[in-house]
């Protein structure tokens, strides 16, 4: 599942973790990105804070499903 940083005034991806292995320490904390940007997105310049629960979104993705024909494996 992956994890993206996003400014919440302009909507610029500050980070994208999107797999196990993808770096050497794992998912980054929001207060190492902010640290990272110097606590302003770069784009816009926005300051940067600490989510709160309220600003965390979870999305599901629809997994593809799988349809075998038993015909025609006979």
């Amino acid at each position: 599942m992956p994890i993206k940083y996003v400014c919440k005034n302009c909507g610029t991806i500050l980070h994208k973790f999107e797999k196990v292995g993808q770096d050497f320490y794992g998912v980054r904390t929001p207060s190492e990105i902010k640290s990272i940007f110097g606590g302003k997105c770069p784009r816009c310049g926005h300051e940067l804070s600490t989510p709160t629960l309220d600003d965390i979104k979870i999305f599901f993705r629809k997994k593809p499903q799988k349809v075998m024909v038993l015909e025609q494996l006979r």
